[in-house]
């Protein structure tokens, strides 16, 4: 779990993101399921705790609160999904 301040706080894993190119598929709003780069698949929750924007990753980088391209690549989806849902 890591908060999401602002961009910089994931900018490593958006480049890493943007190389891999992982597949986000939507579970739920909020909940997603991203590929991995050996072709795993992780779950990854976008939700706001006590005020704060909070990202969960059930990757080994995310275990350990560490910002992952999964987690980029889904945080774009929801970003995405919430602006749609707002207009």
């Amino acid at each position: 779990m890591f908060i999401l301040k602002s961009q910089a706080t994931i900018e490593k894993a958006i480049e890493r993101a943007k190389a891999v190119r992982p597949r986000v598929r939507v579970r739920t709003f909020g909940e997603y399921a991203v590929s991995g780069s050996a072709g795993n698949t992780y779950t990854v929750k976008c939700e706001r705790r006590d005020g704060q924007k909070v990202v969960d990753c059930s990757c080994v980088a995310g275990q350990f609160g560490t910002p992952c391209f999964h987690a980029a690549a889904a945080v774009a989806q929801h970003i995405y999904m919430a602006q749609t849902i707002a207009h």
